[in-house]
């Protein structure tokens, strides 16, 4: 009788190696993420990892940029809609992107600025705001940085890992309403976390509000 044959893995590259980091902070945490971890799910000695990323610095740069690589803005932006509707559609494309990776999250959120991926998205989006009338200047760029920063930060207070251990008990069960009448007060109202809605009401009032010095 023949032998079945065995799976073959993909061909070792650095698409793949990343892929693969990804898949590992998806499941584990970007804690439990090592060379040797790494070696061991590709199938290869640690080594071998080495000749595509240095260190784990490059490692965690280059999950940044598969994240960024994800986004497709010819897919959500319409170029004939006003430079908000476009800019409000980028994104809700990267909170989409962040959300599909929670893990991953603090990675996206603390690495620096590199990656071709991410030079192209954010050259397009800046291409918007010029062509809406915005000067090319650092006004300019720093309304895309609020946009990102705020996306990022928003994603990361809904889906990200509390630090620690346990919780505790919801703010309404231990709220006292002496010590704090106007937040008591609030809550009684029945505001409740809604993502989705804050999100928006806060992208809007950024992309409304903004205001060139």
């Amino acid at each position: 009788m023949s032998n079945p044959e065995r799976p073959t893995r993909p061909a070792l590259s650095r698409e793949y190696i990343l892929h693969t980091a990804l898949r590992i902070v998806d499941r584990d945490g970007p804690d439990k993420l090592t060379m040797r971890r790494l070696g061991a799910e590709l199938g290869v000695d640690p080594m071998a990892v080495y000749h595509y990323l240095p260190n784990k610095a490059a490692l965690f740069d280059g999950i940044t940029e598969a994240i960024w690589a994800s986004l497709d803005l010819d897919d959500v932006i319409d170029p004939g809609s006003s430079w908000q509707r476009q800019l409000a559609a980028a994104m809700h494309a990267l909170r989409d992107a962040l959300r599909a990776h929670p893990r991953a999250i603090a990675i996206l959120g603390t690495r620096p600025v590199t990656g071709r991926e991410l030079f192209a998205l954010l050259d397009r989006m800046l291409g918007v705001l010029i062509a809406a009338g915005m000067p090319a200047d650092a006004d300019t760029a720093d309304l895309l940085d609020v946009l990102v920063t705020y996306t990022i930060g928003h994603v990361l207070a809904e889906v990200g890992e509390p630090m620690g251990a346990g919780s505790a008990p919801t703010l309404h069960q231990t709220l006292s309403g002496q010590a704090y009448p106007h937040l008591a007060a609030v809550l009684d109202s029945g505001w409740a976390f809604d993502p989705d809605a804050q999100y928006d009401r806060g992208l809007n009032a950024i992309l409304t509000g903004w205001q060139h010095p």
